[in-house]
């Protein structure tokens, strides 16, 4: 067994300013933020502190909701010509993905995207070779986890594929709990219950250890206290949920995911990463539990619940109070069962199926997506 973290954490109100700390004089920094960080003024908040720092710096401002190879490529050459010594990137976990992804291609030129993406869990990748570019990460959401994983997902076509390595996790994180103070009740609710897909994955992981489990129990224990508050617009909800996000990025990148994300991944065209998630969760957990219920058993007893049933109906419950619809309500019927097949498939090959608790086949994972799309 084995736990890692690299990533140094800043955490607390005004923490930015951290970022004046960490930068040296005449280090040339690029920025990705999101429009919304720039909007709300904390990307000038950032700039200030560089400037401060006596470091040169320069800007890239929006990203896609779902990062994309096309983005990447398209802000590469913009990239070579400055010529970075450390990315700063702040916004949700797509600017952080794509700050990752960046990285890898522009430290790595020769690199192709294909020859290191994975895909498939039977397909073979090269290692992503070491990376020399510093990164400083600041979630303006709480939900991906990006900011300490190892982890950036980049969509290609209508496909989630990863790039993982240690060597993309973050150098530093900085949880300044005024940014998601201004998330959307909608952002706050997805990436909120995608805390929870990530947590409860992690802990019911093949690959999970004592020290992985901690951080997945403080996290889940967390979500069911004050997701509800933090959607509501609480001050100190939203704090509390904020940094549960990064202790369940903790325990993922330890303990990895299962076959919430698998399935997720491959309908990432459907919605939202979160809601997605958030909407597969029963019904995976159904499908697990009836076959290898210890570990979700355990889960429910750290959580203060009676059993693996109760544990099973508060996720149930959490996901109706926050009005979660069911998958037929935001996909077409038409699409989704042309799609189904190639789905289901995809999803049993997402490298993610190794960590589950149970092996499923293509049929069982085409009928959890049916049952997910019916709401039974």
């Amino acid at each position: 067994m084995r736990f890692f973290l690299k990533t140094t954490l800043f955490l607390g109100e005004g923490s930015l300013k951290n970022v004046e700390k960490i930068v040296n004089e005449n280090e040339r920094v690029l920025v990705f933020s999101s429009r919304s960080m720039d909007r709300l003024g904390f990307l000038g908040e950032v700039t200030k502190y560089l400037e401060e720092a006596g470091a040169v710096y320069e800007t890239i401002i929006g990203v896609p909701a779902e990062p994309t190879l096309e983005a990447v490529e398209e802000i590469l050459p913009k990239v070579k010509e400055f010529e970075p010594e450390m990315f700063i990137a702040i916004g949700g976990g797509s600017v952080i993905d794509v700050a990752k992804a960046v990285k890898v291609f522009y430290d790595v030129p020769d690199l192709n995207f294909d020859d290191v993406a994975i895909f498939s869990r039977f397909q073979k990748v090269n290692p992503i070779p070491k990376l020399k570019t510093k990164l400083i990460a600041i979630p303006s959401t709480s939900g991906a986890g990006s900011e300490v994983s190892a982890a950036s997902v980049i969509k290609k076509g209508d496909t989630k594929y990863t790039l993982v390595s240690p060597e993309l996790c973050p150098d530093y994180a900085i949880l300044d709990p005024r940014l998601p103070e201004k998330m959307p009740k909608e952002v706050a609710r997805n990436s909120g219950l995608d805390v929870l897909v990530h947590a409860i994955e992690a802990y019911v992981s093949k690959a999970a250890t004592p020290f992985s489990d901690a951080y997945a129990i403080k996290a889940a224990k967390t979500v069911f206290e004050y997701l509800e508050k933090s959607v509501s617009g609480d001050r100190e909800a939203r704090e509390k949920i904020h940094y549960a996000a990064t202790m369940a990025g903790i325990a993922f990148l330890n303990g990895r995911l299962g076959l919430v994300h698998a399935m997720s991944h491959k309908a990432a065209w459907i919605g939202p990463h979160g809601l997605v998630n958030a909407i597969l969760l029963p019904y995976v957990m159904e499908y697990n539990i009836k076959r290898a219920p210890g570990r979700y058993d355990s889960l429910a007893k750290e959580l203060g619940f009676k059993d693996v049933e109760e544990l099973y109906f508060k996720v149930i419950e959490l996901n109706e109070k926050l009005g979660v619809p069911k998958l037929s309500e935001i996909v077409d019927e038409k699409e989704f069962m042309e799609k189904l097949d190639e789905m289901a498939k995809k999803a049993y090959e997402d490298p993610l199926v190794n960590f589950n608790p149970v092996e499923p086949t293509v049929d069982e994972i085409k009928e959890i997506y049916m049952k997910a799309f019916r709401g039974e």
